[in-house]
C-alpha cells in the first residue's frame, strides 16, 4: 500500500495549530478546521498534478531544511518558496479557490488565503521531510505524489469538488465530485 500524503500532513495540522489559526485569524475553529479540510486535498493534489513541475520539486527538496515546519503560522505567510509553488500548482485559479473554500467554511478570504500559505507550506514541510527520511531522489518524489492522484478527490469533504474549487478537469482530464445527492434528496 501507498503512503497517504495527507496523512503526514494531517500530524503537522493538529488541533493546537487550529486553535492558534483560528486565534490569530479572529475565525472560529470549526471554521479553521472546515478551511484545512477543503485546502489539504487541493494542495496535494496540486502538487500530484504538477509532480514533475521542477519549482514544485525544488521546493519540497528545499523545504526539509528551511525550517519551515518549526513556523507554520509564522514563516508561511510571505514565504517566496509557498508563493512559488502556489502559482505553479494553481496559476489564476488561487482566488477562485480562496472563494470557494472561505464560502464552504464562513470564514474570511484573508484567513483561507493565510490558511493556503500554512498548509502548502505543511505539505511542502512534509513531503520534504519524508522524501529526506526515506532518500527519495526526484524520481521517487514523482512518483510518490503521482500515487495520491487516485485518492485526493474522495478526501474532499461533502459539498466541495475539485469543480466547485476551480480545479475540475485535474487528473487526466476527467472530472471528480464529491457527491452529496444523498442530502439534496432530504
Amino acid at each position: 500500500m501507498s503512503l497517504n500524503v495527507i496523512d503526514l500532513i494531517k500530524g503537522q495540522l493538529g488541533p493546537a495549530l487550529v486553535s492558534q489559526a483560528a486565534s490569530q485569524y479572529g475565525e472560529s475553529e470549526s471554521g479553521i478546521s472546515k478551511a484545512i479540510s477543503g485546502l489539504l486535498p487541493a494542495v496535494v493534489g496540486g502538487l500530484a498534478n504538477n509532480s514533475s513541475n521542477s519549482t514544485v520539486l525544488d521546493a519540497i527538496t528545499g523545504a526539509s531544511s528551511s525550517g519551515l515546519l518549526g513556523n507554520l503560522l509564522g514563516g508561511s505567510s510571505n514565504n517566496s518558496l509557498i508563493s512559488s509553488v502556489l502559482s505553479a500548482i494553481f496559476g489564476d485559479k488561487v482566488g477562485g479557490l480562496v472563494n470557494a473554500v472561505s464560502n464552504f467554511a464562513g470564514i474570511g478570504s484573508s484567513s483561507t488565503n493565510s490558511l493556503l500559505n500554512l498548509v502548502t507550506g505543511a505539505a511542502l514541510g512534509s513531503v520534504g521531510k519524508y522524501a529526506a527520511d526515506n532518500n527519495l531522489d526526484r524520481s521517487g518524489l514523482t512518483s510518490l505524489l503521482n500515487d495520491q492522484k487516485g485518492i485526493v478527490s474522495s478526501l474532499l469533504p461533502a459539498g466541495l469538488s475539485l469543480a466547485s474549487l476551480g480545479l475540475g478537469n485535474w487528473f487526466g482530464g476527467c472530472l471528480l465530485y464529491t457527491s452529496d445527492a444523498a442530502d439534496e434528496e432530504d
